[in-house]
């Protein structure tokens, strides 16, 4: 039993031994103060607040022992107790450093749910904190990359380690999370950045299946293997980023204004969503002005998964669609 007792207590950590040690001399000496004292300290919570004061050196003095035997307790308190007194407060500060120090390095595990989860620190990532901090504010975002040394933001949480590995996910908590965004590797060359990108996805879907997962690519060969692998949304930076220079060739000036129309930061989105039971069987007019009366541009419906944009204006909406929306 005494093995047990000493194996038990040695493995306990430093801080709570000394917190537990402190703890016991205040009750002991509490007590010998209203045995030894009962007059001076007729209760036992007078014994235990002179304890705290001595052991404290604050020393109120409106509690002060009157016989030898008092004076000698309370000298053995002070050289016991502020020993242990200074050790207790030395040690939870350290403790608070330490705590400090390991989430700024990324060692703490995120332990809330609802966030969302950013892979791979670069210029989009902080773009995206910053855009989804200014739309929301209280969303909580986690970041995870393997190349940083601490944490790049305070307003995130870091998890540092290779996001292909379970327990980097878990220490994320992948299973609670609304969605992630696996950024491309600026550190590989762009076929191992894809398939870096994959291998995330896999390992993602592989814990948390229900996580809705939007992943980067750089090369178009890798976007079927993207899908197969689980990826809800796949953006194809390739495309998005030369569709919009092309844009900018054929039409001067309008580069600013094609990068600009979508800013979830302004209040400026595209947005998918069911169409209204009342607009079924109704005309596109009909459905763009509804729409405008709620803020929103209509751009076109997607029927399955076929995307009509700026249809005729008699087109038919049918059980199944859905309408997309520029909001504004």
């Amino acid at each position: 039993m005494k093995h047990v007792f000493i194996s038990v207590w040695q493995k306990l950590p430093v801080y709570l031994r000394i917190s537990l040690f402190v703890f016991l001399l205040i009750f002991i000496f509490g007590y010998i103060m209203t045995v030894i004292e009962p007059q001076t300290f007729p209760h036992l919570f007078d014994g235990l607040w002179w304890t705290v004061v001595t052991i404290s050196t604050v020393g109120f003095g409106d509690l002060v022992p009157k016989t030898i035997a008092g004076k000698a307790a309370g000298m053995l308190i002070i050289l016991l107790g502020a020993a242990f007194a200074t050790a207790f407060f030395a040690t939870f500060a350290a403790a608070a450093v330490e705590l400090q120090h390991a989430f700024k390095r990324g060692r703490l595990m995120y332990k809330k749910n609802g966030h969302v989860i950013i892979v791979g620190w670069n210029a989009k990532a902080s773009e995206i904190i910053r855009s989804m901090k200014k739309a929301d504010p209280s969303q909580e975002i986690v970041l995870i990359d393997q190349t940083l040394e601490e944490s790049p933001l305070d307003i995130i949480h870091f998890i540092k380690g290779p996001p292909i590995q379970d327990q980097t996910l878990k220490k994320a908590n992948i299973s609670s999370a609304k969605s992630i965004v696996i950024t491309s590797d600026q550190h590989k060359n762009e076929t191992e950045a894809d398939m870096q990108t994959i291998l995330v996805i896999l390992a993602v879907k592989g814990l948390a299946p229900e996580t809705y997962t939007i992943a980067e690519l750089q090369t178009a060969h890798q976007a079927l293997n993207a899908e197969r692998a689980g990826a809800d949304e796949i953006v194809k930076a390739y495309e998005l980023s030369s569709h919009i220079m092309v844009n900018g060739v054929l039409h001067h000036h309008s580069i600013k204004e094609s990068t600009e129309i979508v800013n979830p930061a302004e209040g400026k989105h595209i947005e998918v969503k069911d169409i209204p039971p009342e607009l079924l069987q109704q005309t596109f007019k009909e459905a763009s002005q509804y729409f405008l009366g709620h803020r929103s541009i209509l751009l076109g419906v997607k029927r399955g998964e076929r995307l009509v944009y700026n249809p005729d204006l008699g087109f038919k909406l049918i059980t199944g669609d859905q309408a997309i929306l520029f909001v504004c």
